[in-house]
C-alpha cells in the first residue's frame, strides 16, 4: 500500500498543465475563437487556476476566469471557448473576447481577483503564456513581461482565420487547422 501511495504523491508532484492550442482569429465575427489546456495526468484539478488574457497596447489585463471546479478530462484536456465552439467547451465565454493580436494569454496559479483590468502582466505564479498575432511585430514588452522568446503567428501557414496555434510534441507551436 506504501508503493501506491508513492507512486500517486508522485504523478501529483509532477502534474503539469499547459496551454495546448489558441485560435483566437476567426472569420468575420470571431465567434470561433478558443483555448485548450493539457495536463500531463487525466483528471487534473484546475482549482486554484486562471487565465488571463493581456492587451499588447498597454501589457495589462483585459479580461481573467477563474478555473475553479474544473478538471481536465480523461485525455488530460480541457476546453475554454464560446458558445459557437464545437464541442461545446467545459468553461464558456462571450463572444469575441479575444484580440486578433498581438496580444498575450497567460496561466496562472492564482485567482482573477488577483488580476483585475489593466493589471501589468507578470511572471509571478505564471505556468505557461503564449503571446501570438497574426502577422504583426512581435510585442517585446510584453513578451518580457511573460518570460515568452517567441511571438506565435497564427497566420504563419496560411490564413489565421483558417489557423490555430498548436502545441507540438516537442513543445514549440505551429499553425495549422484547428
Amino acid at each position: 500500500k506504501f508503493v501506491l501511495l508513492l507512486f500517486f504523491f508522485g504523478l501529483l508532484s509532477h502534474a503539469q498543465i499547459v496551454i495546448n492550442e489558441l485560435d483566437a482569429d476567426n472569420p468575420g465575427s470571431d465567434v470561433k475563437e478558443f483555448i485548450e489546456l493539457k495536463s500531463n495526468i487525466p483528471n487534473f484539478s484546475l482549482n486554484g487556476y486562471t487565465i488571463v488574457f493581456f492587451n499588447e497596447t498597454n501589457s495589462s489585463s483585459y479580461y481573467a476566469i477563474d478555473l475553479d471546479g474544473f478538471t481536465t478530462d480523461a485525455n488530460g484536456l480541457f476546453l475554454i471557448g464560446n458558445s459557437f465552439v464545437s464541442p461545446v467547451p467545459e468553461k464558456l465565454l462571450p463572444e469575441s473576447i479575444f484580440q486578433n493580436g498581438p496580444d498575450g494569454i497567460g496561466l496562472y496559479q492564482g485567482s482573477s481577483s488577483d488580476f483585475p483590468n489593466n493589471s501589468l502582466a507578470t511572471n509571478v505564479n505564471l505556468i505557461d503564456a503564449i503571446v501570438y498575432g497574426t502577422n504583426d511585430p512581435d510585442s517585446t514588452e510584453l513578451m518580457a513581461l511573460l518570460g515568452v522568446v517567441t511571438q506565435l503567428n497564427e497566420s504563419a501557414s496560411g490564413a489565421s482565420t483558417a489557423n490555430s496555434i498548436q502545441r507540438k510534441n516537442d513543445g514549440t507551436y505551429e499553425a495549422k487547422a484547428p
